[in-house]
């Protein structure tokens, strides 16, 4: 633990000594919700999505955002740490992989908490807050980034080279956030919208992380969400046996 906390810290540190580049994850997620959402809900005033208010439904939507967005920087950060960072340093020490993920877990998890905290305080500020449960959305929030954050991991230790992070986050983060219901409802998109909404993890992420919304538990949202646990767990799995010293990408 201590050695993932000093690890973690490090991390931290990168985040801060880069702070102009990382900027735009703290701003991005309540330019989301202080300007689209705030736009959209004037365009469907007094109309209820799934059952809520616009406002109330796009405010999950944009918390699962902010773990889309944790899944690729966490996992550009560990490509590139496994070329010049603090993966590849601590490789040179009794550093185990269990020990260094756990770094990158808590260190992409605080940057992600500030997100979810700065959007749950927007909310209230706006006078749209219902604090019980936008705390509750905000908890559950967390949970899934840590998911998100392990699937980085996964993910980062797979990739050798820096045009191949940038084409993964490229060509996935705008589908996953498209193809799921984090700021329309899923009822009358076309079908292949559908389809690829039922197999997009972020789909089950958001109903979760809405649950608290709603009258009912969320079977659908926590099944889906277990299957894709098991599915990180055996990525995992998967790239601790196969981990390397440091990136093997030339030049």
């Amino acid at each position: 633990m201590k050695t993932s906390l000093t690890l973690a810290r490090f991390h931290l540190l990168s985040v801060w000594n880069w702070r102009t580049s990382h900027l735009s994850r703290v701003i991005e997620a309540p330019a989301y919700f202080l300007f689209m959402v705030t736009g959209l809900d004037t365009l469907v005033a007094g109309t209820r999505v799934d059952g809520m208010a616009y406002d109330e439904f796009a405010y999950a939507g944009v918390l699962v955002v902010i773990a889309v967005r944790a899944l690729f920087w966490c996992m550009g950060d560990v490509a590139n740490d496994r070329k010049w960072g603090v993966y590849a340093v601590a490789r040179t020490t009794d550093v185990s992989f269990p020990q260094y993920v756990g770094s990158i877990l808590a260190a992409n998890t605080v940057v992600a908490g500030v997100q979810i905290a700065a959007i749950c305080v927007l909310k209230q500020v706006l006078g749209r807050g219902s604090p019980g449960q936008d705390l509750r959305m905000a908890g559950l929030a967390v949970l899934v980034c840590l998911l998100t954050v392990l699937t980085g991991c996964a993910l980062g230790f797979g990739i050798n080279s820096y045009s191949k992070r940038d084409l993964m986050t490229s060509l996935f983060s705008l589908p996953l956030v498209m193809t799921a219901p984090l700021f329309y409802s899923l009822d009358g998109l076309p079908l292949f919208m559908r389809a690829l909404a039922a197999v997009n993890p972020f789909t089950y992420c958001v109903l979760l992380v809405r649950s608290p919304g709603t009258d009912s538990f969320p079977v659908q949202a926590v099944t889906g969400c277990l299957v894709a646990v098991l599915l990180v767990l055996g990525a995992l799995y998967l790239a601790a046996g196969r981990h390397e010293l440091a990136s093997n990408e030339q030049g």
